[in-house]
């Protein structure tokens, strides 16, 4: 049965991580998913919009949600960022009858009116929850064996609380992006730090604390043994990757600890090219990763002969 969902990639998704947004649709294709970009949503602000003014940040994230509505979809998002702007707009104007008419307003200058009739979703939560693990599993042709893959979660995703708790999803255990690891075949790797800040939001006020702060993960991930780190978040990608060597200079320290986005992380398992999956846009390397992947991704056959 094939999944429609309206998209919304976020400016990092169509900018400096342009491989999260085509890793993104090959995964989705796989699956018969389509996602349907909204056109000119706009930004939600990140977090500065909240800062300046509610009215601002209510008004742009409920002018992309009434977009999304208008299409009919459930709306999804792949910045945690992102995510956390929406879902919390969407609940705030759900339940606050004044504050929906005051964005209602500005949204009728072009047409527009939210409604407060749809979700919004993470493109793990589609993965885990809406196909389910026992489909992911179905389609895995080069199953993560062995790979130790440190998930971080980031802060944005967890929140609210009482929207989403710490990723775990339909009353499982265990957060979402720990089951879809595990879907795939991956080993978890549990480290300190996983579900604190990246840093990104502080890298261009304090760039040495943000640098330390993103540093002391990166300890803690390979101290446990990690080969890889996944996370649903794009800044968070970006301050683990981009911002490595910078990371290692300062800490004086050396990590080459590659960082895949879960899209990445799940069309390997499925079978795509890296090609496909955009791994030579990342600025750590991922090479020790796939050839793990190749040495002990075949079919148990293979590996009894």
């Amino acid at each position: 049965m094939k999944r429609v969902y309206a998209y919304f990639p976020g400016c990092s998704a169509k900018g400096t991580c342009r491989e999260l947004d085509v890793s993104t649709h090959a995964v989705a294709a796989l699956f018969d998913i389509e996602l349907q970009e909204l056109e000119n949503p706009g930004c939600t602000g990140a977090r500065e919009f909240r800062a300046i003014s509610e009215q601002l940040h209510l008004t742009a994230n409920g002018r992309i949600l009434a977009l999304a509505e208008r299409a009919g979809r459930d709306l999804v998002a792949v910045c945690d960022t992102c995510l956390l702007n929406l879902v919390e707009t969407n609940g705030r104007l759900k339940s606050d009858a004044a504050a929906r008419e005051r964005v209602n307003a500005a949204l009728a200058q072009e047409g527009l009116a939210y409604r407060g009739i749809i979700d919004v979703k993470h493109f793990l939560w589609v993965l885990t929850d809406d196909l389910g693990e026992e489909r992911l599993r179905e389609r895995v042709a080069r199953p993560l064996r062995g790979l130790r893959v440190a998930p971080f979660y980031g802060c944005h995703i967890q929140r609210p609380s009482s929207v989403r708790a710490a990723a775990p999803g339909n009353g499982n255990d265990a957060p979402a992006l720990d089951r879809l690891c595990r879907a795939l075949g991956a080993e978890i790797v549990q480290y300190e730090g996983a579900s604190k800040c990246c840093g990104f939001h502080v890298v261009n006020v304090q760039e040495k604390i943000a640098l330390r702060m993103s540093g002391s993960h990166l300890t803690n991930a390979k101290g446990n043994g990690a080969q890889c780190i996944v996370t649903p978040c794009p800044l968070c990608h970006t301050v683990f990757d981009a911002y490595q060597p910078s990371i290692e200079r300062e800490l004086k320290s050396r990590y080459d600890v590659p960082v895949l986005h879960v899209s990445q992380l799940v069309g390997l398992a499925l079978g795509l090219a890296p090609e496909r999956l955009g791994l030579s846009r990342h600025v750590v390397g991922c090479e020790a990763v796939l050839a793990h992947i190749d040495r002990e991704g075949a079919p148990e056959s293979a590996h009894a002969m």
